[in-house]
């Protein structure tokens, strides 16, 4: 019984990963977007978990940010994913580093065999660090199922003075 609500909280919680894909496709502008696996979000949820006991608190509270933003960045398919993704996600102090390299600011973009229909997946995220009492930053280790291909991905996410967390 114990196994069956672990496993039923799971899909719960892909369920609404995926749904939450959806409203980032809208976010996106209608963008192109793969649909990632179950493992998939799984893999992304088992990352953000790996957040060290001093930043859980911070990740937690910017997990709505970064669940959509880490899917955006597996799955996305053509270069408008990626300017929504920047619209959306992205703070004033960020965009001036997204400025003019919206296609090829994805790791997908960066793989050379990586077929892009498909999503690539999180490996897992390494180098926590706190930055200041209102940002961290970590890297994400993105990986293709079907080349074998590997990117490695800095993200640096800063609390606004409103509370919201967003990609510095």
């Amino acid at each position: 019984m114990i196994r069956s609500r672990s496993l039923l909280s799971k899909s719960i919680a892909a369920a609404v990963a995926l749904a939450g894909l959806s409203a980032q496709a809208h976010a996106a502008g209608g963008a192109a977007l793969a649909q990632p696996d179950q493992a998939q979000v799984q893999g992304v949820e088992k990352a953000l978990a790996s957040a060290p006991t001093a930043l859980k608190s911070d990740v937690a509270a910017a997990a709505a940010t970064l669940r959509p933003y880490m899917i955006t960045l597996m799955c996305v398919q053509d270069d408008r994913a990626t300017q929504g993704l920047v619209q959306k996600f992205v703070g004033s102090r960020g965009t001036a580093m997204f400025n003019g390299w919206a296609g090829a600011m994805s790791p997908g973009k960066r793989m050379r065999h990586h077929d892009m229909s498909g999503c690539i997946s999180v490996t897992r995220i390494q180098n926590w660090k706190r930055v200041a009492a209102n940002e961290f930053s970590f890297d994400i280790l993105f990986s293709a199922d079907d080349s074998g291909e590997s990117y490695l991905w800095n993200t640096v996410v800063h609390k606004e003075p409103d509370g919201t967390w967003l990609i510095a």
